[in-house]
């Protein structure tokens, strides 16, 4: 089964694409929502080219959004069953009512980079520009305001912040001169230094406890699917284990689908895999703390939760418990 694109809001998707499939023999079939194409979310096109998914009983058919806000809505409508999106999204959903949930945490740190226009060659220099995110709201959003904050300017004073879709149109507006910086994930920072924009900031070195990306999905699927739920996890953990043990099968599977064709942009790209990817896909509660705690400023729903409002480690401390993960990484 092909990747499907969906490039508007839940509510606009074709029917056909979420009419009931018919799986393959002893496989069940779950309707799986990725919040966009990059580096950060390539972990699931991993784990169903290697066939982990199938290995555990998992048809996963894979749905790309534009952006995690438009998958939120996809989810909370029941559409999706499982994502692939970013904490604070999901802090966001539960915060206002919806029943989302957390069940495991693949990237605990922001991977991104801050890239500039050539004439900004230091951050004092973004004071009064403009800097482009996705959407408000979303992860690149939270890592510039936690970006500017740690360096001494104010996000909502010393720069206007702009929303402006995906990476690719944020780039796109950085070299055309609409904007003056950007938030930005592997490949495109090597894209950016090749064309000689300035790269000031590699938000991963810095090591910033975050939820940047997890697994969702809902209680009412964990009460009706509990073992859908955990098979699933079971196939997405071994994707992850076959990344890291087979470079170069990853290598393929990341050139075929975020289309890099330079060797360059590939290794650093599953350099950038490798290093922010957490194997057992644990979720950071202090990052989770840290996240609900940032939100909490501008969603008033969530000011005073704590991290175990959000998250759901029954699955993972099952698996720990049965020992796949010493059987997987023996």
């Amino acid at each position: 089964m092909k990747t499907l694109l969906v490039s508007g809001c839940a509510l606009l998707l074709s029917a056909a694409v979420f009419s009931p499939p018919v799986s393959a023999q002893g496989q069940t079939t779950v309707m799986v929502g990725v919040a966009g194409m990059s580096a950060a979310l390539i972990h699931p096109f991993i784990a169903k080219d290697a066939g982990m998914f199938q290995k555990y009983g998992i048809d996963a058919r894979l749905v790309l959004f534009e952006g995690g806000s438009l998958l939120a809505q996809a989810s909370m409508a029941g559409e999706i069953k499982v994502s692939t999106t970013s904490g604070p999204v999901t802090i966001a959903s539960r915060s206002a009512g919806a029943d989302t949930i957390v069940v495991a945490g693949y990237i605990n740190t922001l991977p991104y980079n801050l890239v500039t226009s050539k004439a900004i060659t230091s951050l004092d220099q973004l004071r009064g520009k403009k800097l482009a995110i996705s959407r408000f709201g979303s992860n690149t959003d939270t890592a510039v305001r936690l970006l500017l904050e740690k360096v001494g300017l104010n996000p909502a004073k010393d720069v206007t912040i702009i929303q402006i879709g995906a990476q690719p149109t944020r780039f796109q507006a950085l070299v055309a001169g609409t904007i003056d910086a950007t938030i930005i994930a592997p490949p495109f920072d090597i894209t950016a230094k090749k064309q000689g924009y300035n790269v000031l900031v590699n938000l991963a070195e810095l090591s910033i406890p975050y939820p940047q990306q997890v697994v969702e999905t809902t209680d009412r699927f964990i009460r009706e699917n509990p073992q859908a739920v955990k098979n699933y996890l079971k196939g997405f953990i071994a994707g992850i284990h076959y990344a890291l043990t087979n470079k170069e099968g990853a290598k393929k599977v990341m050139a075929k689908y975020l289309r890099i064709t330079d060797p360059e942009i590939l290794d650093a790209t599953y350099a950038s895999y490798a290093q922010t990817t957490d194997r057992r896909a644990y979720p950071n509660m202090q990052g989770f703390r840290y996240a609900v705690e940032e939100l909490g400023r501008r969603v008033p729903a969530a000011k005073d939760k704590k991290p175990e409002d959000f998250i759901n480690m029954r699955f993972l401390n099952e698996l720990e418990k049965e020992g796949f993960f010493k059987e997987l990484y023996k």
